[in-house]
């Protein structure tokens, strides 16, 4: 059994950089017979080591290997590459960066308790902001401005009717004007209508009140879309992944999860790509034509790291996770510590200590790296109005153009000469009597005989 003090016993950690567990060193030490040593000051799983170290009395050292991620590989046989490699030569005493327990792993080393939990999942890009040209028309349902526009017609074809018979049909046929004043009274505009009788009087006023609601109504969902952007269809469950036909993949030891007989799974293990954490995050939040395996509180810092407060990211919820696992610092075999580590973890993650350190890593993050993006209202939300009235303004260019047009044609027209027919007159004698016989010039024909 060792003293509880440990009197500055070296305690010697190979830690992979696993963001928010253990974040990148501040400097690398000289002062150690290890030329791979750095000092570290955040992450969770720093802390950890840190209050285990005070606790025993024990020096913290703390490695990283020069290849990022070198978590490494076990083989059947025993050996390992990487950080697990170290740990199986027992070069160190404990490895540390976000490990997760397998049966391997708990065949050759040994795994301090788990200290908090964390969930492997898919992650992939946050569905991108729906198009905004259209944010003054899907309002309503194309059901609702068929009727709308119905209603307009309808009734101003009735206003024109019984305005055109209480002023005795002095005014026009055409019932132009009255749909403009119609559709002027829904958007609460002035009209210059004028009833005589009362039936046309409660008509105009049912009118305006069923404007008046239409108004209200479209101007409150308005606000409510330009308040709050509409997104995209977002990739939620393994089967929407699948249709999307989005690339995938993650850390290679993972792949093996997907080697079953199901369906869905097999697709997804002959997709899969094998790359490294950081670039299958990278290409998921920045590229945004990657699925990532990834565990869920590295994935939600590194979005907000890269997102600088805005999400890039969308992990999928806990209902369509992979799986749950305990994190646990990782012991070499016989390590005599273990056991008063393990009461030290404990008394720490029943405190609260963890949930803490987390806390405080994630806001601090956001409140350094970037804050929380707020859009100003822009030309984009507001491009179906432009598009709109650009659209009218050219169709108001092209009617005066065409009416240009036919007036310069009938100005033509009126002031281009008319032919006159020609008739040529001659005496003809004949009975012992005289006469006129007028001939067409052309066609000679008998106009009197």
């Amino acid at each position: 059994m060792f003293p509880l003090n440990m009197k500055k016993c070296p305690l010697v950690t190979q830690a992979i950089i696993s963001e928010p567990y253990v974040m990148p060193p501040v400097r690398q030490l000289t002062n150690t017979p290890y030329p791979d040593a750095y000092e570290f000051q955040k992450g969770g799983e720093i802390n950890l080591v840190k209050l285990i170290s005070e606790f025993t009395n024990m020096s913290l050292i703390v490695r990283i290997s020069d290849v990022p991620e070198n978590w490494g590989l076990i083989y059947p046989n025993g050996t390992a590459t990487g950080a697990y490699g170290i740990l199986r030569n027992d070069s160190v005493d404990l490895v540390i960066g976000d490990i997760e327990v397998t049966r391997t792993i708990r065949k050759w080393f040994y795994p301090t308790v788990s200290y908090t939990q964390d969930e492997m999942t898919w992650c992939v890009p946050k569905s991108a902001q729906a198009s905004t040209w259209d944010n003054l028309v899907i309002i309503f349902q194309w059901t609702t401005w068929v009727a709308t526009l119905l209603s307009i017609v309808t009734m101003g074809m009735i206003f024109h009717y019984i305005y055109y018979r209480e002023n005795d049909r002095k005014v026009t046929k055409l019932p132009t004007n009255s749909l403009l004043f119609t559709f002027s009274m829904i958007l609460g505009w002035g009209a210059s209508f004028k009833p005589k009788s009362a039936t046309f009087r409660i008509l105009i006023f049912t009118w305006l009140f069923f404007g008046m609601i239409m108004s209200i109504s479209y101007e409150s969902f308005l606000r409510t879309f330009l308040m709050h952007p509409r997104y995209e269809k977002q990739i939620s469950s393994e089967t929407d992944l699948i249709q999307s036909g989005i690339p995938l993949g993650g850390r290679a030891i993972y792949r093996s999860y997907f080697e079953t007989n199901n369906a869905s799974s097999f697709y997804l293990y002959r997709k899969y790509i094998s790359t490294s954490f950081s670039e299958g995050i990278k290409r998921a939040a920045l590229e945004r034509n990657f699925a990532v395996v990834t565990s869920r509180r590295q994935a939600e810092y590194q979005d907000q790291k890269l997102g600088k407060g805005e999400q890039l990211l969308y992990c999928f919820k806990e209902g369509n996770n992979l799986y749950k696992y305990g994190v646990v610092l990782l012991a070499r075999r016989w390590f005599p510590m273990l056991e008063r580590f393990n009461n030290i973890i404990r008394s720490v993650s029943e405190n609260g200590l963890i949930e803490k350190w987390n806390q405080e890593l994630f806001i601090h993050t956001v409140g350094v790296d970037g804050t929380s993006k707020v859009v100003p209202l822009g030309i984009r939300h507001l491009l179906g109005a432009f598009i709109f009235i650009g659209i009218m303004y050219a169709a108001s260019i092209i009617v005066f153009v065409v009416e240009l047009l036919l007036n310069v044609s009938k100005k033509r027209k009126s002031n281009k000469p008319i032919a006159m027919p020609v008739y040529r007159v001659k005496a003809v004698q004949g009975d012992n009597k005289s006469k006129l016989q007028l001939s067409d010039y052309e066609g000679g024909s008998n106009l009197f005989s």
